[in-house]
């Protein structure tokens, strides 16, 4: 007998589903506020060892973050095969379409942006994953015939704006979907960069 073979059925395998995780712990981080809280206490209410969670999360700021880099390949996509006569049409569109995808967790998206908007170090730590977003942005305007300085202007608005957005709508517990209000909230920018 090999040693995969006798390794293989003790116990049972361990399987972290990182949406549940996460869950709980913007739960947490929304209940007793998100410097209160340990990862040791998150991987605890996840019924998880401290060392499975960092292996999903390396950090706080990472749990409320988490999903950013599925938003931001999904809103390449979208970029990619959207139709548009404007570039800006073609931004509005493809980023409404991309947060479509958050728009069956609802409460996870408001927990996620209800802290985000709470801490600006949580916010901080965010910059890359937003400028990731932006720079999906800048290509596009760049690939529909915009110069540097127009797509950098252009992503560096719409980025700012999706934020503002989303962050009032966590706030304010506004019924619509994200992408609805997203929707709503870029109309000005066709006349705005048109």
């Amino acid at each position: 007998m090999s040693i995969q073979q006798s390794k293989q059925g003790r116990g049972r395998p361990i399987t972290t589903d990182p949406a549940e995780v996460g869950l709980n712990a913007l739960r947490l981080f929304s209940e007793q506020g998100i410097d209160r809280v340990t990862m040791e206490q998150v991987a605890a209410a996840a019924g998880i060892s401290r060392s499975n969670l960092f292996r999903v999360f390396p950090s706080k700021a990472a749990v409320v973050w988490g999903g950013m880099h599925n938003f931001t390949a999904e809103l390449a996509k979208q970029l990619e095969t959207g139709e548009a006569s404007t570039v800006v049409q073609l931004l509005h569109r493809s980023w409404v379409d991309a947060m479509q995808m958050a728009d069956n967790s609802l409460e996870t998206v408001r927990l996620r942006l209800k802290i985000i908007g709470s801490s600006p170090e949580v916010y901080g730590w965010g910059q890359g994953q937003l400028d990731q977003a932006r720079l999906v942005l800048e290509n596009a305007v760049i690939r529909f015939g915009g110069d540097a300085l127009r797509a950098k202007a252009v992503s560096a608005a719409m980025l700012s704006a999706s934020v503002a957005i989303l962050i009032w709508w966590a706030e304010t517990d506004d019924p619509r979907t994200p992408s609805e209000v997203l929707d709503d909230g870029f109309s000005d920018f066709e006349s705005l960069f048109g």
